[in-house]
């Protein structure tokens, strides 16, 4: 495995990390079985957050005994510094940790969310003073918006940012990573293959090549992490002149298919959230990913199972409730079909329903 430094945090990390957000999804043991696993293959860089469901409780039961050798990564949405207190705590606990090497401010949405997080009583509070006291190691922040991260470095000393990139969304070269270049700040990338709509290896290997630190790919399989991880192992990340030009395809047939998560589509007048949808609906990505029998034979979490039942029922009727007005196409800066994207998905998200009530009666 290779191993880069993190910015200025003096940390050498896996050039293939694990990004946890789909060890929510799966039966505890299962997903312990994942992050050993990748530990073996070399991986020590895992990014998890309060959000993604019990993945802190998953990757503390797997790493408990090995924390000296691996770098944790978490992340609070809180907006206040006592709301931001209480999730430090709940994570250094379910990580079974006395320390988070890595925290972020999680999900910077826009201006007015900046300036409440790292203003006067906001959360960034709650994390400098953790620092002082020692849970945590690093601070940084995350986005889906590369813009929001720039504001973000001008307004705090951020040690590491967390920012999709990928084949198909490369606006982070443009301004965002070469400022943090010039600063040393550590950059990691989530989405690396684009939710599995990337072939893994190519789009692993294309950003490998680029100036970052670490790509945290979500992995929900064994089968996956291993994947992921063998690009780590290559040594050499150039790519052929074939690779090349499926990489230009890739970035052509998918330009207009890949939701870039930035949210000016929103509001939905049915209420749609379009954003999370397309761009960030994890049991959708398994489902696309595994295919039906996949899906069907994974072992999922019963909690995570009841849990996205009703949410998923109310999402269908929002769809199937849309009008076509076409606001949303209208406000993509990425030209995407959005309302064609969204009715497409209806009939996966039913037959997601369909296996888990035969699987599990609900």
């Amino acid at each position: 495995m290779e191993y880069r430094g993190l910015g200025k945090t003096g940390l050498m990390v896996s050039a293939i990390g694990l990004g946890a957000a789909m060890l929510g999804s799966s039966e505890t043991d299962y997903a312990v079985k994942v992050v050993e696993r990748a530990m073996r293959l070399g991986v020590n860089y895992f990014d998890t957050a309060r959000s993604y469901w019990d993945s802190e409780v998953k990757i503390g039961l797997a790493l408990k005994d090995h924390r000296k050798q691996v770098y944790l990564s978490s992340k609070t949405g809180a907006k206040t510094r006592e709301e931001a207190w209480k999730h430090i705590k709940e994570s250094l606990a379910r990580l079974q940790s006395d320390y988070v090497d890595n925290y972020h401010l999680h999900g910077l949405r826009d201006e007015d969310d900046l300036r409440q997080r790292t203003g006067p009583g906001g959360a960034l509070e709650a994390l400098i003073e953790a620092r002082d006291k020692g849970l945590i190691h690093h601070i940084g922040c995350t986005s889906h918006r590369s813009e929001v991260l720039v504001r973000a470095l001008e307004r705090f000393n951020f040690e590491t940012i967390l920012v999709p990139m990928n084949i198909v969304e490369r606006e982070p070269l443009d301004r965002l990573i070469p400022l943090c270049q010039s600063r040393g700040v550590g950059v990691t990338i989530m989405k690396p293959v684009a939710t599995g709509l990337l072939p893994a290896r190519l789009a692993l290997k294309w950003l490998l090549g680029q100036p970052i630190s670490t790509a945290v790919p979500g992995a929900t399989t064994v089968e996956e992490i291993e994947e992921d991880a063998s690009v780590g192992h290559l040594g050499d990340f150039t790519l052929s002149a074939e690779e090349k030009a499926d990489v230009d395809l890739l970035a052509r047939e998918l330009e207009h298919v890949r939701c870039r998560i930035c949210g000016e589509c929103e509001p939905c007048p049915a209420g749609i959230p379009i954003a999370s949808t397309l761009g960030t609906d994890v049991i959708y990505d398994h489902y696309r990913t595994m295919g039906p029998d996949g899906f069907a034979r994974f072992p999922w979490s019963p909690e995570r199972v009841t849990a996205h039942v009703g949410p998923q029922r109310q999402r269908i009727a929002q769809i199937r409730s849309c009008t076509d007005c076409g606001q949303c196409e209208e406000r993509c800066p990425s030209g995407l079909p959005v309302t064609r994207m969204l009715k497409t998905m209806v009939e996966p998200m039913e037959n997601i329903l369909k296996i888990w009530k035969e699987r599990y009666g609900i």
